[in-house]
């Protein structure tokens, strides 16, 4: 009724002339025409609704299910790449951890080798000195029974002078081993 009363005004305003040929194409002067047309639309709305809304609302539910798929595909990576990050990080951790468990082991061989190699070196120099002061004292003495038998032989050579004949030699080696054992 409002409508109509626009459309009143309209008539008697040229300002709304517009309005008044809007108002007439929407709603036609034959009732018969009208409702032929709103029939018409209606059939439109259904052939539309049966042939094209269905295709599309499949259409965009299976866009929805490819892109939610796409979704829980790559949540599902990323938590797979998480989970390969965090045993990469603690496989590298056990691998330092692994390193330093080796170094320490080799520095304890090291100084394991390193005493060992000492104490050897130890027991040579030992060994060498024990031998060098044997060899002085086998020297030692052979030098004393080479000088002790020098010494009997100028003992003899002037006892042999001063008495004129010769002493058994056996004799004359008793009692200077005897003199030289008294003057040590």
């Amino acid at each position: 009724m409002r409508f109509l009363n626009i459309i009143l005004l309209a008539e008697e305003n040229d300002a709304f002339s517009d309005l008044k040929e809007i108002a007439n194409k929407i709603i036609p002067d034959d009732p018969w025409a009208f409702v032929v047309q709103l029939l018409a639309t209606a059939i439109l709305v259904f052939i539309l609704a049966k042939f094209l809304v269905k295709p599309v609302r499949n259409y965009l539910k299976s866009r929805q299910d490819y892109i939610q798929g796409n979704i829980d595909e790559a949540n599902n990576k990323n938590t797979e790449a998480d989970n390969k990050l965090s045993m990469a990080n603690k496989q590298l951790k056990d691998a330092k951890t692994t390193s330093k468990e080796m170094i320490e082991n080799a520095k304890v061989v090291a100084l394991n080798e390193k005493d060992k190699i000492l104490n050897e070196t130890q027991q040579e120099v030992t060994l060498m000195k024990d031998k060098a002061l044997k060899d002085i004292e086998n020297e030692k003495i052979k030098m004393q029974e080479q000088i002790s038998n020098e010494i009997i032989d100028v003992a003899l050579l002037a006892a042999n002078k001063v008495i004129g004949r010769e002493v058994n030699k056996d004799d004359n080696t008793k009692i200077i081993e005897d003199f030289i054992e008294d003057q040590k």
